[in-house]
């Protein structure tokens, strides 16, 4: 399960309630939680390169854009998976299919056979059908291997796991065939309950089966201690989760790595580009040099330099105004001298004639007419009285319009001039330049002379057109000198600039690698304290009367050099010269103390623990102290023990540790049959009867007490079915348990077996009878007998008792 959060509120600070989406829950976070949060930002990179390369990236990416949090999800714990089911065809011992049938919860279930029974047969197939493979054959010749197939077997070689996985209803199957001849040649399918089969990966437990392996055979207990050194601390490191310590850090070291190759990358391009620019004719290119051989370099004026911002004094500059410059158009510098030549021509023909002196004297009278409003004033040019009057100006009008058709020519003549006095203002305003050649041109315009106006303009042109293309091919000269080197500059200045701003998420990446490296070996040792501490526990148990003291474990050491340190003593002496003195009983005993803590780490998915054939060389009081630590183990995982030996379920009977166990006995053909010889149900009732037929007890205290072990044999028929039902169902091992510890009374353990709701204890009694009067007066007996005693046949109420457990399973 992920969290969704990112970024605090306040800041970019971790916290228990906004965790990372990319961080998933696990026993090491915790040790992590606390240590980063005052690392901000630096502590998210810490938690998202502890979790994978994706979400370090992701991480990356929040951290550079300070992305807002979003409510986190919750975290749970992976579903407890126990074994309800082992079926072996055609594999090793095992011949025609033989089925071992196991208790789903906890519990230890022992399942015993001489040598050569098979019953090592089952424990390989469960780890053969959920791993591929089994520890027992590495290391083993090619022959030995290849005999995996059974000899006496007909049908396909296959071998079946089923599991009760909590919140999962029914069972999830594994089965594992083979597609060839040789050991490994095979595939597995995995099938929930109601759904279609899939592969063994659809389970999601490829990791968990490599870092929490429930499995452990003879020959591993044996190799444990005297294999290579960092065998066991590579088992180790990777359980605790430690290596994903080592992973994050890798992952960190990476993003450093690809920073640092980066800048080494520009650093020799840069080296590059200022021998390239030594090598160009261009003032770009010099004071392009100019900036990169400076150690600081200015990115603003390079990024001028690439945009073209060369300045007004740079030959490029004036190059690209030559190669702009328009000259005047001939064609117009020809249209105004025709113009200046027709308003000559037109001037010099109505000079001194009636058509010029028509023209002055239109305008005379027309401003005459302007100059008075015809009221009879005097006229300003002779001063005869009242001259101007209304009889003037309408004679002065008539006479306007009488000489008009004869001043058209002088009109037009003027009309030219005009026109053309214009146009040349505008031919010769109008272009920039101003070098000699246009000075002289414009000198020789403004003298209105049509001629020089003609050619001149026409040599103009031509004048600027060469400079225009001259500039344009000393341009396109130097840009192809330029070009190459300016766009492998500016991919250079591009990647720099991208450089220097990831300079923030570069400094906190610098600061968790710093962190996690400084960290590791105090979250190592802290890490290891628990397990540690359970290995010391259960070197307790089972060292019984060993003189061997087992102090503290730790993990020392890295790379080649890495190992299991162990604290070992015998008889005060200490030293790695203490496992040489150990006897090989009290090294798998050691062993087994390791083991043991690792394989039942609560973040494994797995609640079983196979252990194949772990008595060997064990003296008698190591047999008992492996029964109570398999027992305490027992409390909270199913733990399978394949043995030959005897004297671990004697020693389980008789320290009253509750325990089933299977008997494996191999027919002729290879025939395996496996059945129950013992159980909690059985024992209590071999008690009952052992009891009940005593003459050395008092008959008050008989008379209690066989009574109340067959109580105890009802409640442990009822607790297996209700397991059995309310796990197959879907429910949680956790809540079917908190459901029988809520049941006070044995009416209410009967309601569970039998209406699947301990409310209904009124109905119990109706329904025992509805099996038999018998059944009733058992159950009835055995509650009231407990407290005040049972004075009937106490040998009828063992066997009554027995065949009601029976009806109840």
């Amino acid at each position: 399960m992920r969290y969704s959060a990112r970024l605090s509120e306040s800041g970019p600070h971790v916290r228990r309630a906004w965790l990372p989406r990319w961080v998933e829950a696990d026993a090491l976070l915790d040790l992590l939680l606390d240590r980063v949060e005052p690392l901000g930002a630096a502590g998210l990179l810490v938690l998202a390169a502890y979790q994978g390369e994706a979400e370090l990236r992701e991480a990356l990416a929040d951290v550079s854009a300070g992305t807002r949090p979003e409510p986190p999800a919750p975290a749970v714990d992976p579903p407890a998976a126990y074994l309800t089911r082992i079926a072996v065809t055609s594999f090793r011992g095992i011949g025609p299919t033989a089925t071992l049938h196991l208790q789903p919860g906890p519990g230890l279930t022992l399942v015993v056979g001489r040598n050569g029974s098979g019953k090592s047969s089952f424990a390989e197939a469960a780890e053969v059908a959920l791993t591929g493979r089994t520890k027992r054959w590495e290391g083993q010749s090619s022959d030995w291997v290849e005999s995996w197939r059974n000899l006496h077997g007909t049908d396909a070689p296959a071998v079946r796991v089923e599991l009760a996985v909590d919140g999962t209803k029914g069972t999830t199957s594994v089965e594992r065939t083979w597609t060839g001849t040789g050991a490994l040649e095979s595939s597995a399918t995995a099938q929930l309950h109601g759904s279609p089969k899939s592969d063994l990966a659809s389970l999601g437990w490829a990791g968990a089966l490599e870092t929490y392996r429930p499995f452990l055979s003879y020959s591993e207990l044996g190799a444990m201690l005297a294999g290579k050194r960092h065998v066991l601390y590579d088992a180790l490191f990777s359980i605790l989760g430690l290596s994903r310590l080592v992973e994050a850090q890798d992952r960190l070291r990476v993003v450093q790595k690809a920073w640092e190759d980066r800048e080494k990358s520009l650093k020799s391009r840069k080296t590059g580009l200022l021998t390239e620019l030594e090598a160009v004719d261009d003032q770009r290119a010099v004071a392009a040099a100019a900036l990169l051989v400076k150690r600081a370099v200015d990115l603003d004026a390079v990024s001028a330099l690439l945009h073209g911002d060369v300045g007004e004094e740079h030959d490029l500059t004036r190059l690209r105004a030559t190669a702009e410059l328009r000259a005047p158009d001939p064609a117009e510098g020809a249209r105004v001298a025709d113009l200046l030549e027709q308003a000559a021509t037109a001037r010099a023909a109505t000079a001194g004639t009636s058509s010029e002196r028509a023209r002055s004297l239109i305008a005379l009278l027309e401003a005459g007419l302007a100059h008075t409003d015809h009221s009879g004033e005097d006229c300003p040019l002779c001063g005869t009285a009242g001259a101007l009057g209304p009889q003037w100006a309408e004679q002065a009008s008539s006479q306007v319009e009488a000489l008009r058709e004869d001043a058209v020519a002088s009109v037009e003549a003027d009309r030219l001039t005009v026109e053309s006095t214009q146009a040349l203002e505008a031919l010769v305003n109008g272009p920039p330049g101003s070098d000699e050649a246009w000075a002289a041109w414009r000198s020789a315009a403004t003298k209105a002379d049509p001629v020089a106006l003609r050619t001149g303009t026409a040599e103009l042109a031509a004048r600027v057109a060469a400079l225009a293309d001259a500039a344009a091919q000393e341009i396109t000269r130097l840009e192809d000198h330029w070009r190459p080197v300016a766009e492998r500059l500016g991919g250079w200045h591009a990647e720099v600039v991208t450089l220097q701003a990831e300079a923030d998420v570069r400094a906190q990446v610098d600061q968790a690698f710093t962190w996690l490296r400084a960290q590791s070996e105090v979250l190592r040792n802290e890490r290891m304290a628990p397990l540690a501490a359970q290995s010391a526990a259960t070197w307790k148990l089972l060292r019984q009367e060993s003189n061997v003291e087992l102090g503290a474990v730790s993990l020392a050491g890295t790379n080649t050099q890495r190992r299991v340190t162990l604290d070992v003593s015998v008889d005060g002496a200490t030293g790695g010269a203490a496992l040489g003195v150990m006897s090989q009983g009290e090294l798998h005993a050691l062993a087994l103390s390791l083991f043991l803590p690792r394989a039942t780490l609560p973040e494994s998915p797995f609640r079983f623990l196979v252990v194949d054939d772990p008595v060997q060389a064990m003296d008698p009081s190591k047999v008992d102290g492996l029964a109570r630590a398999l027992a305490h183990v027992a409390r909270t995982h199913q733990v399978v023990v394949f043995t030959h030996d005897d004297r671990l379920a004697e020693a389980t009977r008789r320290l009253q540790l509750n325990a089933t166990t299977w008997q494996v006995v191999r027919r002729e053909g290879s025939v395996v049959e496996v059945v129950k010889s013992d159980d909690p149900v059985t024992r209590y009732l071999q008690d009952a009867r052992a009891v009940a037929r005593t003459s050395s007890l008092p008959e008050a205290a008989i008379a209690r007490v066989v009574p109340g072990l067959c109580r105890s044999a009802l409640e442990a028929a009822c607790h297996a079915v209700l397991r059995r039902t309310r796990l197959a169902g879907g429910s949680g091992h956790a809540d079917v348990e908190d459901l029988l510890a809520s049941c006070t009374t044995t009416t209410q353990v009967l309601a569970l077996a039998l209406f699947g709701d301990k409310e209904r204890g009124s109905e119990v009694m109706a329904r025992l009878n509805g099996f038999g009067g018998w059944a009733g007066d058992a159950f009835r007996a055995c509650n009231k007998g407990t407290h005040v005693g049972y004075s009937g046949d106490l040998v009828r109420l063992v066997e009554d008792t027995d065949r009601l457990t029976r009806k109840l399973s």
